[in-house]
C-alpha cells in the first residue's frame, strides 16, 4: 500500500537488546518495563518470539512485564551481545 507508515511494526534492535540485558540481569529473568517506546517493543518482542509477556500487553500502553525469555530471546541477545555496536552502547 503505497504511503502506509509501517514504522511502528518495526523492532528498535538496539532496544530490544537493551531490554533483553536488563531481563537478563534480573535472575528470574522477569522485567517491568515504563514508557510507551519500551512497552511497545516488548509487544514486538512477545509477538517475535523472543520473550513471553503478561498479559494483556495493550497497544499503545506505557507499561510492560516480561514474565521469561524464550530460548529464542536468549539466541538473539548472545548473537548481539557479541557485535561490537550493540554491546557497547
Amino acid at each position: 500500500m503505497a504511503g502506509a507508515n509501517t514504522d511502528t511494526q518495526i523492532m528498535n534492535l538496539r532496544l530490544a537488546y537493551k531490554i533483553l540485558g536488563d531481563a537478563e540481569a534480573n535472575p528470574a529473568g522477569s522485567l517491568k518495563v515504563r514508557g510507551r517506546e519500551a512497552a511497545h517493543e516488548v509487544q514486538l518482542m512477545a509477538e517475535a518470539g523472543l520473550i513471553r509477556a503478561a498479559e494483556p500487553v495493550v497497544a499503545g500502553g506505557t507499561e510492560a512485564v516480561i514474565t521469561r525469555i524464550t530460548h529464542a530471546g536468549h539466541q538473539f541477545y548472545r548473537a548481539f551481545r557479541n557485535v561490537h555496536s550493540f554491546a557497547h552502547n
